[in-house]
C-alpha cells in the first residue's frame, strides 16, 4: 500500500507533463529529432577525407576548421586541449613531429538531433627527422556537431594510440 501511495503522485507527475501533448506535437518532435544516419554518415567520411588530406599537406589550420570553436581535444598520453586555436597548434607540433599521413574509417555512427557520434579506427604514418617511418593504428571516438551552417564538425576527438607513451 506504501509504494502504490508513492507511485499515484509520479505517475500523476508524468501524466501531466506528457500528457499535454497532442500525439501530433510528440511525433513532431521525434521527427525533428530524427536524422537520416546514411546522409550523416556521408558527410562525416566526407570530413574524414579532408582531414587526411589536410594531414597529408601539413595544413594545421584546415585540420583545426573541422571542429567547432569550442571543442576538446583528448590526445593519448596528454592534457586536454581545448578551443580550435590550441586544436590547431596541438596538429602543428604533429606535424612538425613527423606526421605525414592518417587514414580515418568510420565504423559506425550513432546519435541524434545535431549531436553523433562516430566510432572508427585510425591508421596513422609517422616519420620523424632523420629516423625511419612508422606506422601507429588505433580506434577513435568522435562526437560531431552540426553548426547553424550546417556543417558537421569534430566537438569531442579522443584517440588510442598503438605506439609506447614516453
Amino acid at each position: 500500500m506504501k509504494k502504490l501511495v508513492m507511485v499515484i503522485p509520479l505517475v500523476f507527475l508524468l501524466c501531466v507533463t506528457f500528457g499535454c501533448q497532442t500525439a501530433e506535437e510528440v511525433a513532431e518532435d521525434v521527427a525533428e529529432a530524427a536524422i537520416d544516419m546514411a546522409q550523416v554518415r556521408l558527410a562525416i567520411e566526407a570530413a574524414n577525407a579532408k582531414l587526411s588530406e589536410a594531414v597529408r599537406a601539413g595544413d594545421s589550420t584546415t585540420m583545426a576548421s573541422y571542429y567547432t570553436e569550442d571543442a576538446r581535444l583528448l590526445p593519448p598520453n596528454s592534457e586536454m586541449i581545448e578551443g580550435r586555436e590550441g586544436i590547431e597548434a596541438f596538429w602543428a607540433g604533429g606535424f612538425q613531429m613527423g606526421i605525414k599521413d592518417v587514414i580515418l574509417t568510420t565504423v559506425d555512427v550513432m546519435g541524434m538531433g545535431d549531436l553523433v557520434c562516430e566510432v572508427g579506427t585510425a591508421k596513422m604514418s609517422i616519420q620523424p627527422e632523420g629516423m625511419d617511418a612508422m606506422e601507429d593504428r588505433g580506434k577513435y571516438l568522435v562526437i560531431w556537431k552540426k553548426g547553424d551552417d550546417g556543417m558537421w564538425r569534430l566537438h569531442v576527438d579522443i584517440w588510442n594510440s598503438s605506439l609506447p607513451a614516453e
